[in-house]
């Protein structure tokens, strides 16, 4: 696989079949320099914004702030009340991601909420995958205690986010309609 061929995967698989190969023969013509390939890299992380799903986007956002916090815990660089508002804060991801649905798919609050949910899934994997790591012989209940406290979190972020979406579009709605 070429390097052009790498910076084309750096689109949205959508994009990449309406306008692939025209980029790719921009790109076949051109010297790959740091700002082309900065350019590319710059775009393509815009068209993923506008094109997928504001879950994948916040969820993916909130894995590596949750990789972040506990990389840094584990390094003792933080103290315990640090840490926990640092991940707290990482919940605002989810509350993102319920009003980003809303209003960009303009979606149910349900659905919105279960977008924000599905976020949490990938976004809280790194801690999860440490609590397992650390308690293989015992303490399963603390851990299903801590993920459904962290599902129940992400449940009521998400609520919220939908509903200020909900909010926000009733908002517009009646703007345009005046």
């Amino acid at each position: 696989m070429t390097v052009r061929n790498l910076l084309l995967r750096a689109y949205p698989r959508r994009w990449r079949d309406e306008y692939g190969e025209e980029l790719a023969g921009v790109l076949a013509q051109r010297r790959l320099t740091f700002a082309v390939v900065a350019d590319v890299l710059a775009n393509g992380m815009r068209q993923h914004l506008y094109r997928d799903d504001p879950w994948k986007i916040c969820g993916t956002g909130l894995f590596v702030w949750t990789s972040t916090v506990v990389l840094l815990a584990a390094a003792r660089l933080f103290t315990y009340p640090s840490f926990l508002r640092c991940y707290m804060a990482g919940f605002l991801f989810l509350f993102a991601a319920g009003a980003w649905t809303m209003l960009r798919q303009k979606s149910g609050v349900w659905r919105a909420t279960v977008a924000s949910v599905k976020a949490a899934l990938i976004g809280h994997f790194p801690d999860v995958a440490i609590y397992a790591a650390m308690f293989r012989g015992g303490a399963h209940s603390w851990m299903a205690k801590t993920f459904a406290i962290t599902l129940l979190l992400s449940l009521l972020f998400g609520l919220a986010g939908a509903v200020l979406g909900r909010f926000i579009a009733g908002i517009r709605a009646g703007l345009s309609a005046a």
